[in-house]
Formats: structure tokens, C-alpha cells, sequence
């Protein structure tokens, strides 16, 4: 779990608390543990600083995310690659295997109707699910 003071949290409404994949989670470990050997880090908190040891922006967190697709060999032509994408993705892929509830606290949203633009289910699992309860 990922807690975020609500002072550092973008909605600055509260605490802030996401579930993590354990995967994610030991590499996040893995990361503090190493970021510890990095002078640059000595005199902040910051989880993660440019290379030449500024705070990431906007530009550069674009920059990386399409670093990253290039490296996976992932085309961004035709296609809206942005951290929002993922989020968005995230969001309907969290309302698909859990609920909208679920979807909610996660991407913390304040009001269901934000939530519900990413209950995008086919039909045939909405009939299926029916079906399931008899």
C-alpha cells in the first residue's frame, strides 16, 4: 500500500491510499535501497530526480514515458500515450475485474458519475453476469 500525506497529494484532500501489485512493491524496495548509493538524493525525499537531479515535470515525465515505449517496442503513432491513458486504462480495467467502487478509491474520485466514464463492460459480460445470478 502507497500512502501519499495529503500535503504531496495532487487533490490535496486528504491521505491518499493505493493498493500496489507486489511486484511493484518489491521494486520499489529494491529502488530505495539502491537510491540510497546516489549522492544526489542525500538531502531529499524525493523518490526519483532527473539526471541532473531536478524534480520531474511534466516534459520529462513525457520524455520517459515514451523512452519506455520505444525501449518495449511499444508504437505511440495514432495512438494517446500519455500518464492520463494509463491512469484511464487503470481506471476501466479496475472497474472490469473488481467494481466502480473499487475504481473509485483507487483513482480517487470524489463523486460515481466521474467513476462510471470508465465502466466501459461489453454487453456480453453485463448479459453474462445476469445470467450468472440466475
Amino acid at each position: 500500500m502507497l500512502r501519499i500525506p495529503k500535503e504531496q497529494s495532487s487533490k490535496n484532500v486528504g491521505n491518499w491510499i493505493v493498493g500496489m501489485q507486489q511486484r511493484t512493491v518489491d521494486i520499489l524496495e529494491r529502488w530505495l535501497n539502491q537510491r540510497a548509493a546516489y549522492e544526489k538524493y542525500e538531502d531529499t525525499d524525493r523518490l526519483w530526480l532527473t539526471r541532473q537531479a531536478n524534480p520531474y515535470q511534466t516534459a520529462s515525465l513525457r520524455y520517459v514515458l515514451h523512452r519506455l515505449c520505444e525501449l518495449a517496442d511499444i508504437s505511440t503513432e495514432n495512438r494517446q500515450m500519455s500518464w492520463y491513458a494509463i491512469r484511464h486504462s487503470t481506471g476501466t480495467y479496475m472497474t472490469r475485474e473488481e467494481d466502480l467502487a473499487a475504481a473509485q478509491t483507487q483513482l480517487r474520485h470524489h463523486s460515481p458519475e466521474t467513476t462510471m466514464k470508465y465502466d466501459q463492460t461489453p454487453v456480453e459480460d453485463r448479459r453474462n453476469a445476469l445470467d450468472r445470478m440466475g
